[in-house]
């Protein structure tokens, strides 16, 4: 395998690219690369399209890279087999799984190290007890395809005033099978059920 400096303005995005990236994606992959540089390489065609890597060379644009490290598929792959291969590489990350209290761990000594978790992606409370983030972690990363992340700024009045509904909120009991592990995300839910059913119509 043989691998090459190409200019990011030679490159081309894959059209039919099955992956998008939104912006928390592309803020992980940046400060990845920030804090580490580039550590992979993305893989290319002969015509210089990016068959995996796609969201890495936005990021790099992001930080004002000219070159990036790359690697071509064989000169005997097809289309097929290199859409197959794009497909393939993402889904296979995508399949692996955590284990939220051994990561809830790690990222709160890479926290007292110095890292700033946002740059991976990962977004913490401040007021959050390692329990509590492992049980985050958990809520977020177990059930892929039907957890989603929603991340919003408040003020620091409004980030008060929403913990403490959430903390009332989670004083309520159970809350049911909600096929979501985090507490937090299901206080709020349960806060929102509440307004709407008081202000339906």
């Amino acid at each position: 395998m043989q691998v090459e400096l190409i200019k990011i303005t030679n490159l081309k995005p894959d059209p039919q690219n099955a992956r998008t990236h939104d912006e928390q994606n592309l803020s992980a992959i940046e400060g990845s690369l920030r804090e580490f540089g580039q550590r992979k390489p993305i893989v290319i065609t002969a015509d210089n399209i990016i068959a995996a890597g796609n969201g890495t060379v936005e990021a790099a644009k992001r930080l004002g890279w000219s070159e990036i490290s790359a690697v071509r598929v064989p000169a005997d792959w097809d289309h097929y087999r290199i859409k197959a291969f794009a497909i393939a590489d993402n889904r296979t990350a995508e399949l692996a799984a955590w284990q939220p209290e051994v990561l809830a761990s790690q990222l709160e000594e890479l926290e007292s190290a110095g890292f700033e978790l946002a740059d991976f992606g990962f977004i913490k409370d401040n007021q959050d007890t390692g329990a509590d983030f492992a049980n985050a972690l958990e809520g977020l990363l177990g059930e892929k395809g039907e957890i989603e992340q929603i991340t919003f700024f408040l003020h620091t009045f409004q980030a008060e005033l929403v913990r403490a509904a959430i903390e009332r909120s989670k004083a309520m009991g159970e809350f049911g099978d909600t096929m979501n592990k985090n507490d937090k995300g299901n206080a709020l839910a349960r806060i929102v059920e509440l307004w709407n059913g008081s202000n339906v119509g």
